[in-house]
């Protein structure tokens, strides 16, 4: 088992093409450690939210990314990572690939059918 937070994305679902909330599952920035307000796990977050992390000169501080992309990352400020999501209007099962910059989701790369995952990013 493994911690996770949530990113809530405004986005057209590609099964029922409507306007939605898609609700992406992320282990960017999780962990079941934490500080004062609590462990790193289990938290909404909207593109351009800073996630809650340990502070910069901490040694945990470099574990916020995750190897998402096969590939290799993209830096030490920067992740993508292909999350398991959900469309919250019509439950489709889905994929998006989000990027990460400085702990914060800034950007939706991509989104489809979870049978659709992409080949380039780890499950």
């Amino acid at each position: 088992m493994s911690a996770f937070n949530w990113v809530l994305i405004n986005e057209i679902c590609p099964v029922c093409q409507c306007d939605a909330t898609i609700r992406c599952q992320t282990h960017v920035a999780s962990s079941f450690g934490g500080g004062e307000d609590g462990r790193f796990q289990n938290r909404e977050y909207r593109l351009g939210d800073k996630m809650r992390w340990w502070d910069e000169g901490d040694s945990e501080y470099q574990k916020w990314r995750v190897l998402g992309r096969k590939d290799g990352q993209l830096g030490t400020r920067i992740a993508e990572e292909a999350c398991y999501s959900e469309c919250t209007l019509c439950s489709a099962r889905l994929y998006a690939i989000l990027r990460f910059q400085d702990i914060t989701p800034s950007a939706v790369l991509g989104i489809g059918p979870e049978k659709e995952w992409p080949s380039d990013y780890w499950r």
